[in-house]
């Protein structure tokens, strides 16, 4: 089969099972807590707790402690904010992704069972992390007046990075099933890239002859966007959005494509 019909394939076996997809994927969630005495709570907790523990570091400990020399055009937590959100999703679906498959051996060797859903039921249980950070950086955009109606542009940007990362989790679960070490290195990339794209710092602080390494993270397009629309008010560079929106898609095609070539072997691997 060529690439294209493989990749047609690939995701006309995910619509077909939309509905055992969208089940897995509400389950992936509560799974997550089974046992505990606050359940899927804690779901809420964790993303709503990491929002408040860096509004305290960067609004109460380092608000105060700002150099002066630094040019910061408007409340610099809100910044912040505006691309750890992306960053919660991005550090979580990159580590899941290169075990969803191979930790489920049992349902992999099931000839009957469409294993191409297990990277998308995972992309769509982080979905409540994403609403709850952005319920949490809109209650603080408002609490220190500095939201305008671009922030409606924010889930807009979550658009093509739902997309780079579906492909993603498609090539890094197949890829996962053949090289575990992979799993290391995204790990590794989890501990760097947050410091690796312009969240915590603007791109004007860098050095203008290191700019392009930023710039070859390729989440920093992604946190752009998610700054314009939170923080900035407003598009500034349509061209970072149509990049998002291009890596998003050559993103999507390429990890289904990988995905779909190695999924005949994966019941002999594991």
């Amino acid at each position: 089969m060529s690439s294209i019909a493989d990749t047609r394939f690939l995701f006309g076996s995910i619509n077909k099972h939309r509905r055992l997809l969208f089940e897995m994927a509400r389950r992936d969630v509560s799974d997550r807590y089974a046992g505990q005495m606050l359940g899927a709570v804690w779901a809420i907790i964790h993303p709503a707790m990491t929002i408040l523990v860096f509004i305290f570091i960067f609004a109460v400990v380092f608000g105060v402690k700002v150099d002066s020399r630094l040019d910061i055009p408007g409340d610099h937590t809100l910044y912040m904010l505006a691309g750890l959100v992306p960053w919660l999703i991005i550090a979580d679906v990159l580590v899941r992704s290169t075990t969803i498959v191979s930790s489920q051996a049992s349902l992999v060797k099931q000839v009957v069972f469409p294993v191409e859903i297990l990277p998308v039921k995972m992309l769509l249980a982080s979905l409540p992390t994403f609403v709850i950070g952005f319920a949490g950086m809109a209650i603080y955009g408002i609490a220190v007046g500095r939201v305008s109606s671009a922030l409606l542009l924010y889930p807009l940007a979550a658009l093509p990075l739902y997309l780079f990362l579906l492909g993603i989790a498609f090539a890094l679960s197949a890829i996962g099933v053949f090289l575990r070490d992979v799993r290391e290195l995204v790990q590794m990339y989890t501990l760097v890239g947050m410091y690796v794209a312009p969240i915590v710092y603007f791109m004007d602080w860098v050095p203008e002859r290191l700019r392009f390494v930023v710039y070859m993270n390729p989440i920093t397009v992604f946190i752009e966007a998610f700054h314009d629309a939170a923080y900035y008010g407003g598009i500034r560079s349509w061209l970072i959005w149509l990049i998002a929106l291009g890596l998003g898609c050559l993103a999507t095609w390429f990890g289904a494509m990988v995905f779909a070539r190695l999924k005949p072997y994966f019941g002999s691997y594991l």
